[in-house]
């Protein structure tokens, strides 16, 4: 096994509610779903489509405010076992807080979209992800993008991972594709096996909270030659176990 040097975890994020704002923590349980409780539950229509930034055969981009412009987290932390994750709360940009568990949470969506068909759905027989599990994005990375796009805010959350990690060269993490990589060093150390680079989507560019829409985003990393419209990679877990913020990195 060789060392990735100064890789640690700098950033954890979960999303309680696919395609909202997530919750930064400072550690989380991991099992072979990914982290506990990540994009367990989405805004879903009475066709069963999720909600999106997009439109296509499984999503949809819902009417009213942007999915964005909210934000959900756990009121307690999830843990494992069938009753170990209560349903999160929604954060609208005021502050307020509906419920999923009491149902306020879908009457602020029919509310605000004016759709009466609306709920926020714990997953079922189909997977919440887009693809797969885990996503991770290196430091090295996320400054690459910064200085190619002055006056534009960059911040991991525009590319939804759920580990930032810190690395000394940019795309570093792309050359972990089909490698085991360690996550921590106690016995409740995390493997991962990352499959291959994601392609990104509307979803890096638009606004949310306090991140402005980032205009050129798409466009800049459409002329990467090697990975045209590639950043951060994404994979599964080969061993459960806990992540914590410092957790250093290792590659097999």
């Amino acid at each position: 096994m060789v060392s990735s040097g100064e890789s640690v975890i700098e950033q954890i994020w979960r999303y309680p509610v696919k395609s909202l704002r997530g919750e930064q923590v400072e550690s989380s349980a991991v099992d072979a779903r990914g982290l506990l409780g990540d994009r367990l539950w989405a805004v879903r229509d009475a066709e069963g489509r999720l909600g999106s930034g997009k439109n296509s055969r499984r999503f949809r981009r819902f009417p009213g405010p942007a999915l964005l412009s909210l934000s959900a987290r756990y009121p307690v932390e999830p843990a494992p076992g069938p009753d170990g994750i209560a349903p999160p709360l929604v954060v609208a940009a005021d502050g307020r807080e509906f419920s999923v568990a009491d149902g306020s949470a879908d009457r602020h969506f029919r509310a605000q979209s004016g759709d009466p068909t609306l709920s926020v759905a714990r997953e079922a027989a189909v997977s919440h992800f887009d693809e797969e599990p885990i996503s991770l994005i290196g430091t090295a990375t996320l400054r690459w993008v910064e200085e190619r796009l002055p006056g534009v805010a960059t911040d991991a959350r525009r590319f939804r991972p759920n580990l930032v990690v810190r690395t000394a060269e940019p795309f570093a993490e792309e050359a972990w594709v089909g490698r085991t990589v360690h996550v921590g060093s106690r016995d409740d150390a995390v493997d991962l096996v990352f499959s291959h680079v994601l392609v990104r989507c509307v979803m890096t560019v638009s606004a949310q909270a306090d991140l402005p829409e980032a205009s050129g985003m798409l466009k800049l990393l459409a002329r990467r030659a090697d990975q045209p419209l590639r950043v951060a990679v994404v994979g599964a877990v080969a061993k459960a176990g806990v992540v914590r913020r410092g957790d250093v990195v290792q590659v097999d």
